[in-house]
Protein backbone atom coordinates (compact mmCIF):
# COMPACT_ATOMS: atom_id res chain seq x y z
CA UNK A 1 0.00 0.00 0.00
CA UNK A 2 1.38 3.40 -0.69
CA UNK A 3 2.77 6.04 1.92
CA UNK A 4 1.71 9.37 2.09
CA UNK A 5 3.53 12.00 1.07
CA UNK A 6 3.75 13.45 4.40
CA UNK A 7 5.01 10.45 6.55
CA UNK A 8 7.50 9.59 3.66
CA UNK A 9 8.98 13.08 3.77
CA UNK A 10 8.84 13.13 7.80
CA UNK A 11 10.71 9.72 7.73
CA UNK A 12 13.02 11.37 5.33
CA UNK A 13 13.70 14.00 7.57
CA UNK A 14 14.19 11.92 10.48
CA UNK A 15 16.79 9.74 8.97
CA UNK A 16 18.81 12.44 7.82
CA UNK A 17 18.65 13.79 11.63
CA UNK A 18 19.15 9.73 13.38
CA UNK A 19 22.32 9.72 10.80
CA UNK A 20 23.90 12.81 11.85
CA UNK A 21 23.39 12.50 15.50
CA UNK A 22 24.73 8.96 15.16
CA UNK A 23 27.65 10.24 13.32
CA UNK A 24 26.50 7.57 10.48
CA UNK A 25 28.63 8.67 7.31
CA UNK A 26 28.33 5.52 4.55
CA UNK A 27 25.94 6.12 1.99
CA UNK A 28 23.68 2.84 2.90
CA UNK A 29 22.46 4.92 6.07
CA UNK A 30 21.23 8.10 4.15
CA UNK A 31 19.87 6.82 1.65
CA UNK A 32 18.16 3.20 2.67
CA UNK A 33 14.88 4.70 4.31
CA UNK A 34 14.52 7.09 1.74
CA UNK A 35 14.55 4.86 -0.48
CA UNK A 36 12.06 2.62 0.89
CA UNK A 37 9.83 5.34 1.83
CA UNK A 38 10.04 6.48 -1.93
CA UNK A 39 9.26 3.24 -3.69
CA UNK A 40 6.22 2.47 -1.19
CA UNK A 41 4.59 5.79 -2.74
CA UNK A 42 3.68 7.11 -6.37
CA UNK A 43 6.43 8.14 -9.22
CA UNK A 44 6.28 11.68 -8.28
CA UNK A 45 6.32 11.66 -4.77
CA UNK A 46 9.01 9.08 -5.31
CA UNK A 47 11.07 11.73 -7.20
CA UNK A 48 10.36 14.85 -4.17
CA UNK A 49 11.52 11.86 -1.66
CA UNK A 50 14.88 11.28 -3.45
CA UNK A 51 15.05 15.42 -4.07
CA UNK A 52 14.49 16.47 -0.32
CA UNK A 53 16.94 13.40 1.14
CA UNK A 54 19.50 14.47 -1.42
CA UNK A 55 19.47 17.88 0.01
CA UNK A 56 19.34 16.70 3.34
CA UNK A 57 22.43 14.58 2.37
CA UNK A 58 24.52 17.63 0.42
CA UNK A 59 23.73 19.99 3.78
CA UNK A 60 25.25 17.16 5.76
CA UNK A 61 28.47 18.15 3.89
CA UNK A 62 28.41 21.34 2.77
CA UNK A 63 27.13 22.49 6.55
CA UNK A 64 28.55 19.70 8.68
CA UNK A 65 26.96 20.79 12.18
CA UNK A 66 27.65 17.24 13.06
CA UNK A 67 29.26 14.31 11.19
CA UNK A 68 27.64 13.63 8.36
CA UNK A 69 27.24 12.28 5.09
CA UNK A 70 31.28 11.03 3.96
CA UNK A 71 32.42 13.95 1.25
CA UNK A 72 34.77 11.85 -1.33
CA UNK A 73 33.47 11.14 -4.80
CA UNK A 74 32.79 7.60 -4.34
CA UNK A 75 29.98 7.94 -1.57
CA UNK A 76 28.43 10.57 -3.02
CA UNK A 77 28.10 9.29 -6.70
CA UNK A 78 26.77 5.74 -5.01
CA UNK A 79 24.23 7.75 -3.12
CA UNK A 80 23.02 10.29 -5.87
CA UNK A 81 22.35 7.11 -7.87
CA UNK A 82 20.37 5.62 -5.39
CA UNK A 83 18.63 8.30 -4.73
CA UNK A 84 18.24 8.44 -8.74
CA UNK A 85 16.79 5.26 -9.25
CA UNK A 86 14.02 5.18 -6.61
CA UNK A 87 11.14 7.12 -8.61
CA UNK A 88 12.53 4.51 -11.31
CA UNK A 89 11.42 1.65 -9.17
CA UNK A 90 8.22 3.02 -7.72
CA UNK A 91 7.09 3.67 -11.89
CA UNK A 92 7.72 -0.14 -12.09
CA UNK A 93 6.05 -1.46 -8.77
CA UNK A 94 3.26 0.98 -10.36
CA UNK A 95 3.28 -0.85 -13.77
CA UNK A 96 3.09 -4.00 -12.19
CA UNK A 97 0.25 -3.30 -10.52
CA UNK A 98 -1.65 -1.66 -13.49
CA UNK A 99 -0.71 -5.24 -15.83
CA UNK A 100 -2.66 -7.15 -12.85
CA UNK A 101 -5.98 -5.37 -14.60
CA UNK A 102 -6.54 -6.41 -18.26
CA UNK A 103 -8.90 -5.25 -20.45
CA UNK A 104 -10.65 -7.78 -22.24
CA UNK A 105 -12.83 -8.52 -25.39
CA UNK A 106 -16.00 -6.72 -24.99
CA UNK A 107 -19.03 -4.94 -27.17
CA UNK A 108 -18.18 -1.26 -28.10
CA UNK A 109 -20.38 0.53 -25.72
CA UNK A 110 -18.49 -1.07 -22.85
CA UNK A 111 -15.43 -1.47 -21.39
CA UNK A 112 -14.60 -4.67 -19.35
CA UNK A 113 -11.74 -4.88 -17.28
CA UNK A 114 -10.55 -8.41 -15.12
CA UNK A 115 -8.05 -8.87 -12.11
CA UNK A 116 -7.23 -11.01 -9.27
CA UNK A 117 -9.89 -11.18 -6.18
CA UNK A 118 -7.52 -12.94 -3.39
CA UNK A 119 -7.99 -16.38 -4.70
CA UNK A 120 -10.53 -15.63 -7.28
CA UNK A 121 -11.16 -13.52 -10.03
CA UNK A 122 -13.19 -10.50 -10.71
CA UNK A 123 -14.55 -8.58 -13.57
CA UNK A 124 -15.54 -4.50 -13.93
CA UNK A 125 -18.18 -2.96 -16.50
CA UNK A 126 -17.71 0.61 -16.98
CA UNK A 127 -20.02 2.69 -19.71
CA UNK A 128 -19.40 5.61 -19.14
CA UNK A 129 -23.22 6.49 -18.86
CA UNK A 130 -23.52 10.29 -16.94
CA UNK A 131 -22.39 10.54 -13.43
CA UNK A 132 -20.97 6.88 -13.42
CA UNK A 133 -18.29 6.50 -11.16
CA UNK A 134 -16.17 2.93 -11.34
CA UNK A 135 -12.93 1.94 -9.96
CA UNK A 136 -10.83 -1.22 -9.30
CA UNK A 137 -7.43 -1.09 -6.83
CA UNK A 138 -5.34 -4.44 -7.30
CA UNK A 139 -3.19 -4.82 -3.68
CA UNK A 140 -0.62 -6.84 -2.46
CA UNK A 141 -0.64 -10.79 -3.26
CA UNK A 142 -4.19 -10.30 -4.89
CA UNK A 143 -5.87 -8.09 -3.13
CA UNK A 144 -8.79 -6.27 -4.63
CA UNK A 145 -10.77 -2.91 -3.57
CA UNK A 146 -13.53 -1.64 -5.78
CA UNK A 147 -16.00 1.16 -5.91
CA UNK A 148 -19.19 1.54 -8.01
CA UNK A 149 -21.41 4.26 -7.51
CA UNK A 150 -22.83 7.26 -9.30
CA UNK A 151 -22.99 10.85 -8.69
CA UNK A 152 -26.03 13.02 -8.80
CA UNK A 153 -26.13 16.43 -9.16
CA UNK A 154 -25.49 18.49 -11.94
CA UNK A 155 -22.34 19.92 -10.93
CA UNK A 156 -21.12 16.27 -9.04
CA UNK A 157 -21.63 14.39 -12.08
CA UNK A 158 -19.07 16.20 -14.85
CA UNK A 159 -16.73 14.21 -15.88
CA UNK A 160 -13.87 16.15 -14.27
CA UNK A 161 -15.38 15.61 -10.48
CA UNK A 162 -16.09 12.06 -11.56
CA UNK A 163 -12.84 11.67 -12.63
CA UNK A 164 -11.75 13.45 -9.16
CA UNK A 165 -14.00 10.94 -7.26
CA UNK A 166 -12.20 7.81 -8.88
CA UNK A 167 -8.41 9.09 -8.31
CA UNK A 168 -9.91 10.29 -5.14
CA UNK A 169 -10.52 6.25 -4.35
CA UNK A 170 -8.11 5.04 -5.88
CA UNK A 171 -5.13 7.13 -3.73
CA UNK A 172 -7.31 6.03 -0.59
CA UNK A 173 -7.52 2.29 -1.65
CA UNK A 174 -3.81 2.14 -1.80
CA UNK A 175 -2.69 4.29 1.19
CA UNK A 176 -1.50 2.01 4.38
CA UNK A 177 -3.88 1.69 6.97
CA UNK A 178 -6.88 2.61 4.80
CA UNK A 179 -10.33 0.63 5.29
CA UNK A 180 -13.71 0.66 3.34
CA UNK A 181 -14.83 3.34 5.89
CA UNK A 182 -12.01 5.52 5.85
CA UNK A 183 -12.29 5.62 2.55
CA UNK A 184 -16.05 6.17 2.61
CA UNK A 185 -15.43 9.24 4.83
CA UNK A 186 -12.59 10.76 2.58
CA UNK A 187 -15.14 10.06 -0.57
CA UNK A 188 -17.87 11.82 1.83
CA UNK A 189 -15.68 14.86 2.13
CA UNK A 190 -14.90 15.19 -1.12
CA UNK A 191 -18.24 14.83 -2.47
CA UNK A 192 -19.15 18.01 0.04
CA UNK A 193 -16.24 20.18 -1.24
CA UNK A 194 -17.35 19.58 -5.05
CA UNK A 195 -20.91 20.19 -4.70
CA UNK A 196 -22.93 20.75 -1.47
CA UNK A 197 -25.91 18.98 -2.16
CA UNK A 198 -25.19 16.46 -4.87
CA UNK A 199 -24.51 12.94 -3.74
CA UNK A 200 -22.48 9.87 -4.49
CA UNK A 201 -24.70 6.58 -4.80
CA UNK A 202 -22.05 3.86 -3.94
CA UNK A 203 -21.27 0.40 -3.40
CA UNK A 204 -17.67 -0.27 -1.81
CA UNK A 205 -16.22 -3.98 -1.91
CA UNK A 206 -13.42 -5.34 -0.65
CA UNK A 207 -11.46 -8.56 -1.23
CA UNK A 208 -8.59 -10.03 0.79
CA UNK A 209 -5.38 -11.89 -0.51
CA UNK A 210 -7.12 -14.97 1.07
CA UNK A 211 -10.65 -14.60 -0.76
CA UNK A 212 -12.47 -13.26 2.57
CA UNK A 213 -14.94 -10.38 1.27
CA UNK A 214 -16.39 -6.89 2.74
CA UNK A 215 -18.86 -4.58 1.45
CA UNK A 216 -19.94 -1.24 2.63
CA UNK A 217 -23.13 0.12 0.46
CA UNK A 218 -23.59 4.00 0.80
CA UNK A 219 -26.75 4.49 -1.13
CA UNK A 220 -25.48 1.96 -4.22
CA UNK A 221 -26.92 -0.99 -4.56
CA UNK A 222 -27.56 -4.03 -2.83
CA UNK A 223 -24.87 -6.81 -4.00
CA UNK A 224 -26.68 -10.27 -4.82
CA UNK A 225 -25.28 -13.50 -3.71
CA UNK A 226 -25.06 -16.51 -6.31
CA UNK A 227 -24.63 -20.11 -4.63
CA UNK A 228 -25.34 -23.32 -6.58
CA UNK A 229 -28.66 -22.66 -8.83
CA UNK A 230 -30.10 -20.18 -6.42
CA UNK A 231 -29.48 -16.56 -5.78
CA UNK A 232 -30.90 -13.64 -3.27
CA UNK A 233 -29.96 -10.33 -2.25
CA UNK A 234 -27.19 -9.99 0.53
CA UNK A 235 -29.46 -7.23 2.58
CA UNK A 236 -26.40 -4.87 2.97
CA UNK A 237 -27.33 -2.31 4.94
CA UNK A 238 -27.54 0.68 3.47
CA UNK A 239 -25.47 3.42 5.55
CA UNK A 240 -26.94 6.13 2.84
CA UNK A 241 -25.50 8.39 -0.04
CA UNK A 242 -22.24 10.21 0.74
CA UNK A 243 -22.45 13.42 0.70
CA UNK A 244 -25.78 13.61 2.05
CA UNK A 245 -25.31 11.33 5.40
CA UNK A 246 -22.50 10.67 7.40
CA UNK A 247 -20.07 8.59 6.20
CA UNK A 248 -20.68 4.83 7.10
CA UNK A 249 -18.22 3.11 10.50
CA UNK A 250 -19.16 -0.46 10.00
CA UNK A 251 -18.69 -3.35 7.28
CA UNK A 252 -20.46 -6.48 6.33
CA UNK A 253 -18.89 -9.34 5.62
CA UNK A 254 -19.85 -11.48 2.21
CA UNK A 255 -22.63 -14.21 2.93
CA UNK A 256 -21.66 -17.46 3.46
CA UNK A 257 -21.18 -20.38 0.75
CA UNK A 258 -21.23 -17.62 -1.73
CA UNK A 259 -19.88 -18.43 -5.24
CA UNK A 260 -19.85 -15.95 -7.33
CA UNK A 261 -21.21 -11.64 -5.68
CA UNK A 262 -22.85 -9.54 -8.34
CA UNK A 263 -23.49 -5.59 -8.43
CA UNK A 264 -25.49 -4.60 -10.91
CA UNK A 265 -26.76 -1.34 -11.90
CA UNK A 266 -29.20 0.32 -9.64
CA UNK A 267 -32.14 0.24 -12.88
CA UNK A 268 -30.70 -3.52 -13.87
CA UNK A 269 -34.59 -4.75 -12.91
CA UNK A 270 -35.49 -6.92 -10.40
CA UNK A 271 -34.38 -10.50 -11.96
CA UNK A 272 -31.67 -9.76 -14.94
CA UNK A 273 -28.93 -9.99 -12.80
CA UNK A 274 -29.95 -13.15 -11.06
CA UNK A 275 -31.05 -14.90 -14.28
CA UNK A 276 -28.01 -13.75 -16.44
CA UNK A 277 -25.39 -14.08 -13.60
CA UNK A 278 -26.13 -18.01 -13.32
CA UNK A 279 -25.92 -18.28 -17.66
CA UNK A 280 -22.52 -16.80 -17.73
CA UNK A 281 -19.99 -19.15 -16.52
CA UNK A 282 -17.45 -16.38 -17.30
CA UNK A 283 -17.11 -13.28 -15.18
CA UNK A 284 -16.23 -11.13 -17.72
CA UNK A 285 -19.83 -12.65 -20.02
CA UNK A 286 -21.70 -12.13 -16.66
CA UNK A 287 -20.78 -8.70 -16.19
CA UNK A 288 -21.56 -7.50 -19.52
CA UNK A 289 -25.04 -8.84 -19.30
CA UNK A 290 -25.41 -6.99 -16.22
CA UNK A 291 -25.03 -3.60 -17.82
CA UNK A 292 -28.30 -4.66 -20.50
CA UNK A 293 -31.62 -2.05 -19.59
CA UNK A 294 -34.29 -4.42 -19.51
CA UNK A 295 -35.99 -3.98 -23.42
CA UNK A 296 -32.57 -2.74 -24.95
CA UNK A 297 -31.49 0.44 -24.66
CA UNK A 298 -28.15 2.05 -23.82
CA UNK A 299 -26.29 0.25 -21.29
CA UNK A 300 -25.91 1.12 -17.61
CA UNK A 301 -22.77 0.92 -15.11
CA UNK A 302 -21.12 -0.03 -13.51
CA UNK A 303 -21.13 -3.45 -12.46
CA UNK A 304 -19.68 -5.84 -10.88
CA UNK A 305 -18.33 -9.94 -11.00
CA UNK A 306 -16.61 -11.12 -8.23
CA UNK A 307 -16.30 -15.15 -8.76
CA UNK A 308 -14.90 -16.86 -5.17
CA UNK A 309 -13.18 -20.09 -4.40
CA UNK A 310 -15.37 -22.67 -2.97
CA UNK A 311 -13.56 -22.50 0.03
CA UNK A 312 -12.85 -19.14 2.13
CA UNK A 313 -11.23 -18.20 5.29
CA UNK A 314 -14.69 -17.55 8.22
Amino acid sequence: MLVSTRTALAGATGNALVMGVAEVSTPLGWVLLPGLLGVSTRPRVAALISAWAAVLLAASVVVPVVPGHRADPWALGASAASLAAVPLLAWARRRREARAVARVPAPRDVAVFTMPAGTGRAALAVCRAPGEVAAAVPLRRGGLRVLLGVAHGATLARPEHTRALESAFRDEALRGGGSLPRIAGALDDLVRGIAPGGYLAATLVEVSPEGRVTLLRCGGPDVTAHAGDGARPADLPDAGPLGLTGAATSVTEAPAGARRLTVAPADAGPRRPTEEALRSPRAADAVVALTRRPGGGRRTGPALVVDLPPERPA
